[in-house]
């Protein structure tokens, strides 16, 4: 019961000190915008099998791939031909979204192309593939056309 008090004095204090804070940050927040300062970079936002996809996609293909799809991961280095760029979209967008699942799920080798990428078959269900496809679908280039 003696705590009580505390409490009620404590979530006071912060009713209270609230609309100060709040009105400190925006003060700091519009000075900044003014100054020319850029605002903080938002993340995309992915529907529910885009996010799985993500997950996935950065647990198996960034390695190759690299972590924003343009084929310029960690091991790109060593493999000929290099790893695909995801990113770029005349490519991506001649391509059925039944063909990208069945190279992943049967590698590279199946399709006709690199012999380098394993098939992720054995390794993923069709849902997980799914989600990887969804993923890719949102991959776009960083470089400015």
């Amino acid at each position: 019961m003696r705590k009580r008090p505390l409490v009620l004095l404590v979530s006071m204090s912060v009713v209270v000190a609230a609309p100060w804070l709040l009105e400190r940050i925006g003060a700091r927040w519009g000075a900044a915008q003014a100054a020319g300062a850029e605002s903080p970079k938002q993340e995309a936002v992915f529907n529910y099998e885009q996010a799985n996809g993500k997950k996935l996609f950065e647990h198996y293909c960034v390695v190759c791939h690299g972590a924003s799809g343009e084929g310029d991961g960690f091991n790109a280095f060593n493999l000929r031909p290099k790893p695909r760029d995801l990113t770029d979209q005349a490519v991506m967008l001649s391509i059925a979204d039944q063909q990208l699942a069945e190279a992943i799920s049967r590698g590279g080798r199946e399709r006709g192309k690199s012999n380098l990428m394993p098939p992720w078959g054995h390794t993923l269900n069709e849902r997980q593939i799914r989600y990887l496809v969804a993923y890719l679908r949102t991959l776009r280039s960083t470089e400015e056309h």
